[in-house]
């Protein structure tokens, strides 16, 4: 709840729902999503978040406040699965949108995969935010063998 409460990802949360129109939840939800595959407007040629794995022996976890002030600094952020998803479960948070972390394992007793879902408020529809998997997020999720789920609201 920390980094809900973070306003260095609050003005990073604004911008990217700011030009959706007022109420429109289901938008600001996938204003969220879009700009994971957005690039950087600063670094010609680079998405604003790189992908990349950890390092085999170590898990790495910024924080969202880190990942934003790394755009801020840098112009883009490199991040993984997890930082993807509390980046952007931070930010459905701090727009009032419960959120369920998705661990994910493609193989038996595997989780090594995690997304996001947001609650869509008029609809009650969960919608699934999968920055790694991009626009195969759905078909990516129906191959998961394992899947465990975890509600914040």
């Amino acid at each position: 709840q920390f980094c809900e409460r973070s306003m260095i990802v609050r003005r990073f949360t604004e911008f990217v729902v700011g030009q959706v129109q007022p109420k429109d939840y289901l938008g600001e939800i996938l204003a969220i999503r879009g700009v994971f595959a957005q690039m950087s407007p600063r670094v010609p040629g680079v998405p604003l978040f790189r992908y990349t794995n950890d390092p085999l022996h170590v898990e790495f976890l910024r924080t969202p406040e880190r990942i934003v002030k790394d755009i801020n600094e840098r112009g883009f952020s490199t991040i993984d699965c997890d930082e993807y998803a509390c980046l952007a479960g931070t930010m459905l948070l701090q727009i009032g949108r419960p959120v369920r972390y998705a661990a994910m394992g493609f193989s038996p007793r595997s989780l090594s995969h995690v997304a996001v879902c947001g609650k869509e408020p008029k609809s009650g529809q969960w919608i699934l935010l999968d920055g790694v998997a991009g626009p195969r997020e759905r078909e990516a999720a129906n191959k998961a063998v394992e899947l465990l789920f975890r509600v914040v609201d």
